[in-house]
């Protein structure tokens, strides 16, 4: 299907996209992680979107799924993680430019530089050791290192050390994320902001007093430096391993939390959580080459999910 005959199923279903970059250079801390857009492509995908949707901030939607408010047709939501640099740098201007609504999701550790992910980390070190061709055996490693593990994390240190890398320096130098005054400088230009937890830890490896703590450290952090009453919090990487059950008690018994965000694409939405799509494409050598194109990543996807839920009817007994 193209996305002129995916397009009919849209009207009445809200529509999220997010990304975390814009920029015409791939940026260290992300280059191996996923190929973002362009400045071009970028605007190019907004004029698309904004020929297609009709753009609902954060507030349309909490109330939406909160108080059963209406949204208009074709609604889409947009949204940004992680708070990078480009975030301020890049992208507001040109929202703010063609006045289109959107949230930053902010982890509270990484704002003011005061801590790198391990999937930047990671990807900082691969870019310094793509022109080295003779640290080959360490690339080999590094990319079998998983962000996820213990033993991951550890050897994506030790191939830190190695190489002479010192992340307190890097996090000075580089500054790959927004200070605390310029996500406030969001705020003031009109953008909202949501919780995207404390350390950027997977909730799937977290035990339920875990992932208690980091809601809730998460939420301090927006509610005590922002100023919000109201806090939406986006699971980092994505909901896997969260139980439904686990999220509708959370948000009865948390005041301050709204709606949670993940990123289950075309998945169906929730009363308490929102899917959402992400448009930098996973790197790939098959996606490397290609340019973006958000009207097939809409349409692709979702074709994949209507296949998945037309699987999931066919194995009911």
């Amino acid at each position: 299907m193209d996305f002129a005959a995916v397009r009919p199923f849209l009207r009445n279903r809200l529509t999220s996209v997010f990304g975390h970059a814009v920029g015409d250079r791939p940026s260290p801390f992300v280059a191996y992680i996923y190929r973002h857009p362009s400045v071009a492509e970028f605007r190019g995908a907004l004029a698309f979107l904004q020929a297609n949707f009709q753009f609902v901030g954060l507030p349309e939607v909490e109330a939406h799924f909160c108080d059963s408010r209406p949204l208009p047709d074709y609604p889409l939501f947009l949204s940004f993680d992680d708070g990078l640099r480009s975030c301020l740098d890049t992208i507001a201007p040109i929202l703010k430019e063609m006045e289109i609504p959107a949230t930053f999701f902010l982890t509270a550790d990484a704002v003011d530089n005061r801590y790198l992910f391990y999937g930047h980390r990671k990807s900082y070190l691969l870019t310094r050791l793509s022109g080295r061709g003779g640290d080959q055996a360490t690339r080999e490693s590094l990319l079998a290192c998983s962000i996820h593990t213990a033993a991951g994390r550890q050897g994506i240190d030790e191939a830190a050390e190695a190489l002479g890398v010192d992340w307190a320096d890097v996090l000075s130098a580089e500054r790959p994320f927004l200070t605390h005054g310029e996500c406030q400088t969001l705020q003031e230009m009109g953008f909202t902001l949501g919780a995207h937890g404390k350390t950027h830890t997977k909730f799937q490896f977290l035990s339920e007093a875990e992932r208690d703590r980091e809601l809730r450290d998460s939420l301090d952090f927006m509610q005590d430096g922002f100023g919000l009453d109201r806090v939406a919090f986006c699971f980092p990487h994505s909901h896997d391993g969260v139980g439904l059950e686990w999220m509708q008690d959370t948000i009865a018994s948390e005041p301050r939390l709204s709606l949670f965000f993940s990123t289950g694409g075309f998945a169906p939405n929730e009363r308490h959580m929102v899917n959402r799509l992400g448009f930098d494409r996973t790197l790939t050598a098959a996606t490397a080459a290609h340019g973006f194109n958000i009207e097939r990543k809409l349409a692709q996807s979702f074709t994949r999910a209507q296949a998945k839920a037309r699987t999931r009817e066919d194995t009911v007994p």
